[in-house]
């Protein structure tokens, strides 16, 4: 996930301030989807889905859906549908100008539905959904049921802690609360591929190890190997160094102390998410060029929200995004 400030509350603060800007003819359903996929559609419902706050019925296919997970639009574009509202979590208009999701909003603005990481309730009821996706999210108890009573609603993955559902599963389930599930599962098939073709033309990633740290704040942040950014490493082949997750236990990652540098030492491949002004620190930096991987030569800068955006990418990691990334940044790796 995007990393916050220090001085404000981790989670809350990944999810900037929403410009509650709607476009009203937004509509849920499908794009170019022909005769077969609304039959096979039809034929998906009733389905139940099980999730960390219970189980949703799902009566019908869905024509006003709502994404309260911070990518959870990205897999329903992929699907042909455009949510009616959505949760922003970059903030200043990136979420829908991102090289991946640009060209399925066409210049529209999606409608926002979050600000400063809190839900407006008020205005979810106001689209009249008939389905609230929350995958990528951390949705509770009290927040489930404020969700229920305005429209049934999938909350995060009951199998792994928030934040860390792999965007396989996600895809997937989406796809079937969409009734769209074996095209959900092509979009799966496809990126997996396009992670296969990345190892097979660089056989010399796997044996190797390799992280993403973020050194855009003063303090760093490093990430487990099951948060996003983990998970797409591995995809590519390469091993997270067992020092990070030890360190960062069952969260996603966790702010990484000038005293802790050491759990970077075994890295063989340090990838630096940083945006220039941040980039500009490195050099002064001792304890990063002290790092074996740096003095090595194996560390690369990647910029996070700049152009190219490799950082955001990576953080989304789902079917849009994935490919952008393993272009990008095998691109920058085999310089």
């Amino acid at each position: 996930m995007h990393v916050p400030s220090r001085s404000t509350r981790i989670l809350a603060a990944l999810f900037t301030t929403a410009a509650i800007i709607g476009f009203s003819t937004a509509c849920g359903t499908s794009q170019g989807v022909d005769t077969a996929s609304a039959t096979q559609s039809n034929d998906a419902f009733p389905v139940t889905i099980e999730h960390a706050q219970g189980s949703t019925t799902i009566d019908a296919e869905p024509q006003r859906v709502v994404t309260l997970g911070y990518t959870d639009h990205e897999p329903l574009l992929a699907l042909g549908v455009e949510p009616v509202g959505m949760a922003e979590w970059w903030g200043s208009g990136m979420d829908e100008s991102w090289p991946w999701t640009k060209d399925y909003w066409k210049g529209k603005t999606p409608t926002y539905i979050n600000s400063g990481g809190d839900f407006n309730f008020e205005q979810i009821a106001s689209l009249a959904p008939d389905l609230i996706l929350a995958l990528y999210a951390d949705i509770d108890t009290e927040t489930y049921k404020k969700l229920t009573s305005i429209a049934p609603t999938v909350a995060q993955s009951k199998d792994y802690d928030a934040y860390t559902t792999p965007w396989t599963d996600m895809t997937l389930t989406a796809g079937r609360a969409l009734g769209k599930e074996p095209q959900a599962q092509q979009l799966i098939t496809d990126t997996e591929n396009a992670f296969a073709t990345a190892r097979a033309a660089h056989p010399e990633f796997p044996g190797q190890t390799a992280t993403i740290v973020n050194l855009d704040t003063p303090e760093g942040y490093v990430f487990s190997s099951h948060d996003p950014r983990g998970i797409f490493l591995s995809s590519l082949g390469f091993t997270l160094p067992p020092t990070v997750d030890a360190f960062v236990g069952d969260q996603f990652g966790d702010w990484l102390p000038n005293e802790r540098y050491d759990i970077l030492e075994p890295v063989d491949r340090l990838i630096v998410m940083a945006d220039p002004e941040g980039e500009k620190a490195l050099p002064g930096n001792t304890l990063y060029q002290r790092l074996p991987a740096v003095k090595n030569g194996n560390a690369i800068v990647v910029r996070y929200t700049a152009d190219p955006p490799v950082g955001a990418a990576m953080s989304g990691n789902t079917v849009l995004s994935i490919p952008y990334a393993i272009d990008q940044l095998t691109a920058t790796l085999s310089k």
